[in-house]
């Protein structure tokens, strides 16, 4: 173990080698008249030259006098601490503005990976509890110190993504970070999905058509839902994103999300209200597509949901009609709010616990838009924004997240009525 004078005389050595250039940056200091800075760091270098020179004598013993190894102590730690200081204050303003960006890009790397995210909600899946254009806060620690519990609105990865595992950078970084950067070879991530856990590892869970109706079976008893899913019909609309009609602007190509598109979105639509009443979104009769013979196309809550690609229903099998199925460790039954408009775990089974990022807390603002930056709608709609398209009454409203208590079977509904 080395002594403290061999420490010293290494780390002064390293000072000597530094103290022509902490000079030099002062006295170009003093030439531009930065006086501040000028006088904090002349003190810095005074007080480093003075530990320097009082911790040499001091390892100098005499007989008269011995050396106090306490002091000792005391004295190269503050001349360490004012050597650091000089360091820090004297480097590049470019290196500092580097420095800066490294560390709060890293702690809020840190922060969203393992802390919170923002999320924006693109579809109506989990109508009318979380609507397209929130913007949500999710909790991402919660589950470090609480299991994931049935009525949970989770956000998780799109577990039918497809990670490129050919490139070790891109796939972590299509894990990690997410946004594409084309030029560099780096692809998007997958998207966001926000949905409702309906059963966790261990449980049975089975839906049925009974009745026209659809339903599911937790664990034997049939689930009563009215509390959680979707009571109204969707209509059909045609919607319209960005806000450029052209596809180049002379030699340059427009990017693909400036460019107007068309199309096709489901709502949910409240039949006894008018359109510019509707509670959860602002629709207009010209956006409304309608069959040949003019009626809306509607679909209805707890109808049967037939897979793609089948022409004739009655044949066909309907996504709501599975099971019985008990969850393994580890995974979960995620299914949307809004199940007429809900890809989930009906078509792509178990949920896996790698994939859950947290729970949505709260809506912290939301915007009534399909686009993907809420700037453009007020490019759009400059005055109407205001009025129609920010959902005032959405900032900061706490999410349906359903408490075990709450989330009872027919059965368990039923025996408390009767008591």
């Amino acid at each position: 173990m080395k002594s403290l004078k061999e420490k010293f005389e290494k780390f002064y050595f390293k000072y000597k080698n530094k103290k022509n250039f902490f000079e030099k940056v002062i006295k170009n200091w003093q030439r531009k008249n930065r006086t501040n800075l000028y006088k904090q760091a002349k003190d810095l270098l005074q007080q480093a030259d003075n530990y320097s020179k009082q911790l040499a004598e001091s390892f100098i013993a005499t007989v008269e006098s011995q050396p106090d190894k306490i002091l000792q102590e005391k004295m190269f730690k503050n001349f360490k601490k004012v050597y650091k200081q000089l360091n820090s204050i004297t480097k590049p303003e470019w290196r500092q503005w580097v420095e800066a960006i490294i560390f709060v890009g890293g702690f809020v790397f840190i922060l969203r990976t393992f802390g919170f995210g923002l999320y924006h909600v693109p579809t109506g899946s989990a109508e009318p509890n979380i609507l397209v254009g929130d913007r949500i806060f999710g909790n991402k620690f919660i589950y470090n110190i609480k299991k994931i519990k049935r009525g949970d609105l989770i956000i998780f990865d799109n577990p039918e993504f497809i990670y490129n595992k050919s490139s070790f950078i891109d796939y972590y970084w299509q894990k990690y970070i997410g946004f594409p950067i084309p030029i560099l070879g780096l692809n998007a991530g997958p998207d966001n999905w926000v949905k409702r856990v309906i059963a966790v590892p261990g449980d049975e869970i089975e839906g049925r058509i009974e009745n026209g109706k659809t339903v599911i079976y937790l664990n034997g008893e049939k689930l009563d839902e009215t509390i959680y899913v979707n009571p109204y019909p969707l209509i059909r609309l045609k919607k319209s994103t960005g806000f450029i009609d052209l596809d180049y602007f002379g030699p340059i190509r427009i990017p693909n999300f400036l460019r107007t598109h068309d199309q096709v979105v489901r709502y949910t639509y409240v039949p006894e209200k008018s359109f510019q009443d509707q509670p959860y979104y602002y629709m207009t009769k010209d956006e409304i597509i309608t069959k040949p013979d003019g009626n809306y196309i509607l679909s209805l809550p707890y109808t049967p949901t037939y897979e793609a690609g089948y022409f004739y229903q009655g044949i066909a099998n309907s996504v709501d009609s599975f099971g019985p199925i008990r969850l393994p460790e580890g995974k979960y039954w995620a299914m949307g709010d809004s199940r007429k408009n809900s890809r989930d775990s009906r078509y792509w089974g178990f949920l896996d616990e790698s994939l859950i990022h947290g729970r949505a807390s709260f809506v912290i603002f939301s915007v009534d838009s399909q686009e993907p930056f809420w700037l453009f709608e007020v490019i759009k709609h400059p005055i109407e924004f205001w009025t129609n398209y920010l959902r005032w009454n959405r900032f900061f409203k706490k999410l349906n997240n359903l408490t075990i208590e709450s989330y009872k079977t027919n059965q368990e509904v039923s025996d408390a009525k009767k008591q």
